[in-house]
């Protein structure tokens, strides 16, 4: 079985497995292994920032976890040798003091299965009950452990509590997890903050200030250079080395010259809208850009811009309403016009399609298309809040209401779309406990928050988002059958971007929106007929990266092969066969080196019957692809060995280039 296992049961199951094979039976006695003076005082030095961040800058603003609570906080770094400690609960006495003492080993071949020693193995949070310990001598407590990662990603230590009370594991698992996040954020602005830029981002304006937003650091150049977990959960994939105006829309100088004191928001690469804060470097001879008088908080990236809720207004331009959705495909005429037909009703939508077609779009178009549009939107990805958290995140707490709660309690998302419109994207990934309490909010229109007995009135219309069945979930027991009836008054069909049959239509109205100029650029008919060709895995998600980095490569000129990524025919090839659809590095390569396609005409104005740009004339056929071993190092001589710029031009990951070029001795 894999260490990394999927279920709470499977990683005990495996933990378990690994102790007996240390040659461990329940019956052994934890064995003391700890550090000689000379390598603890190493450990204690290469951790200590690990440590002071903890004590100083995070531990504070939770020491209510260790009031009235019989509960003991361990720090441990990467090899799971205890660092530190906080607090002095009772059941401490019962073991052998040195067990607990700084420098002390707990992996699992000596310990056998315990939160810190298990959570090390997993390289993800755990929680050991009392009986889930393989050494009956452990079995007197309960305890959830969290791994801390630096910048780089690299284990550096894992944060543990303990306690021989019955205190519920869920918040307590969730508190380790926010205290763990709290750690690394804290490690990546005490390395970046002097000079870096950082963006703060998280699913509401009203949790921007919580441990569990989001924070990435980007270069003056606008490259990504660190990300916590919790952005890359929230955009759905690794940021690292990703340019900051391709996950946010919006470009470096923008955002290097926004106030720090100001909210913006963005629709990047999740297709949701994110709320966000910038920091600016702290050293002072850092140059700061005065942004341009009628520079906007907001660049959108898809076929529908933000709804006027989240602005609170109905005036803004870009505000799409859903006839500007309707570009000539027949399933979308058809959602549509259904969706118009119930806007102004209560009746709760379902909006069902693959990952990436658009579905909070076409939300954001439902809501602003009705009489709630003055009132807010708010947007929920069930799936990017723990589990853990979703209960308090959605009905809000009042101060006190569990170990580690704000001070000041909180409103909850449902509260907040009080009047306006409740958007739950990937509803399926509800836990079922909540989907319980949501379904009773629904029924009786009032909430109830986490610690109170006061109920609140709320008047929100609700549609749901999701990108599986929740017919078949129903079937499978994984989601409540009386609140898919609750939710499902009609469910709208989106289709994948493979299916469209307005690819032409849409790819204009992409290009409009993604230049800077305003105009869509020229596009060659060969290129449009590979995106026709093409499968669209991403759909509209992906199609969208694709112009961008075209744009970016094209340089304001005709879009052409030259311009796709590597990536992109790759999935074309797993579509088609034939050689003469596959492009690769080395025509890209090649096209950067100066042997780049130049179009015989162009059309200047002129544009096709459906009104694209495109050329008067096809271009000429792209060379035969050579050995990427022959054309990399021409591509590296042109970039001046930019990694980030090569793997974008490309479409290949960052990690494979450095493979390639190890092989080729320039790395």
């Amino acid at each position: 079985m894999s260490d990394m296992a999927h279920t709470h049961d499977e990683v005990i199951q495996a933990s378990w497995h690994r102790c007996r094979s240390f040659g461990l039976t329940p019956k052994s006695s934890p064995e003391i292994i700890q550090l000689n003076r000379g390598d603890w005082q190493d450990a204690k030095a290469r951790a200590n920032d690990l440590i002071a961040t903890t004590q100083e800058q995070v531990l504070p603003y939770y020491e209510n976890i260790l009031v009235n609570s019989n509960s003991l906080v361990l720090l441990a770094d990467h090899e799971g040798t205890l660092l530190s400690q906080w607090g002095r609960p009772g059941f401490v006495g019962q073991m052998d003091k040195h067990l607990f003492e700084n420098g002390t080993s707990w992996q699992e071949k000596y310990n056998g299965t315990n939160a810190v020693g298990t959570a090390i193995q997993t390289g993800e949070s755990v929680v050991v009950g009392r009986d889930e310990h393989f050494l009956i001598a452990n079995r007197y407590m309960t305890a959830s452990a969290a791994p801390i990662y630096n910048s780089d990603r690299r284990l550096v230590g894992v944060l543990n509590i303990s306690s021989d009370a019955y205190l519920p594991t869920s918040h307590v698992n969730g508190m380790v997890k926010v205290m763990t996040q709290a750690v690394e954020n804290q490690l990546i602005i005490a390395t970046y903050r002097q000079h870096n830029h950082m963006l703060i981002f998280n699913t509401s304006s009203d949790n921007l200030d919580s441990q569990w937003a989001g924070l990435l650091v980007f270069n003056e150049e606008g490259t990504i250079i660190a990300a916590n977990r919790r952005a890359d959960l929230l955009v759905g994939q690794a940021l690292r080395g990703l340019s900051i105006d391709l996950v946010t829309g919006i470009s470096p100088l923008h955002l290097s010259a926004h106030p720090e004191n100001q909210t913006l928001s963005f629709i990047g690469l999740p297709k949701y809208r994110l709320f966000a804060t910038v920091k600016h470097p702290q050293a002072a001879h850092i140059p700061r850009i005065t942004a341009p008088a009628a520079f906007s908080h907001t660049k959108l990236n898809a076929t529908a811009s933000s709804p006027a809720s989240n602005a609170h207004s109905s005036s803004s331009s870009s505000v799409r309403i859903l006839p500007m959705l309707d570009l000539g495909d027949a399933k979308m005429h058809r959602a549509i016009r259904q969706a118009q037909s119930v806007v102004n009703s209560d009746i709760p939508l379902v909006i069902q399609g693959e990952t990436g077609v658009g579905k909070e779009v076409f939300a954001q178009a439902v809501h602003a298309t009705s009489e709630r549009a003055s009132e807010k939107l708010v947007a929920v990805n069930c799936a990017a809040i723990p589990a853990e958290l979703v209960e308090s995140e959605l009905f809000g707490y009042v101060k006190g209401a569990f170990t580690g709660a704000n001070a000041k309690g909180s409103l909850g998302y449902i509260r907040q779309a009080d009047g306006g419109t409740l958007f739950l994207d990937e509803i399926g990934d509800m836990p079922l406990h909540v989907q319980a309490r949501l379904l009773r909010v629904l029924q009786e229109k009032s909430v109830t928050p986490l610690g109170s007995t006061d109920s609140y009135p709320v008047d929100f219309r609700i549609v749901c988002a999701t990108h599986q069945s929740l017919r078949d979930a129903v079937a499978k027991k994984q989601f409540r059958d009386d609140l898919y009836y609750r939710v499902n008054g009609l469910t709208l069909f989106l289709p994948s971007l493979r299916e469209r049959t307005d690819l032409r239509e849409l790819v204009a109205e992409l290009l409009m929106s993604l230049s800077e100029q305003g105009v869509a650029p020229m596009i060659s008919d060969d290129v449009m007929s590979l995106f026709q060709a093409h499968p669209w895995p991403g759909n509209i998600r992906q199609l969208v990266n694709v112009l961008r980095v075209a744009l970016a490569l094209s340089d304001g000129d005709v879009i052409t092969r030259l311009h796709l990524s590597d990536d992109f025919f790759l999935d074309l090839q797993s579509n088609d066969d034939s050689p003469a659809e596959v492009a690769s590095i080395d025509r890209v390569a090649q096209g950067e080196a100066g042997h780049s396609e130049a179009p015989a005409e162009r059309l200047g104005s002129n544009q096709s019957e459906q009104g694209f740009p495109h050329y008067s004339h096809q271009p000429p056929a792209s060379p035969i692809p050579s050995p990427w071993q022959d054309t990399l190092p021409a591509l590296f001589r042109s970039t001046e060995g930019n990694i980030s710029q090569i793997a974008q031009i490309t479409g290949v990951s960052r990690n494979t280039i450095y493979k390639r070029l190890r092989k080729l001795g320039l790395k």
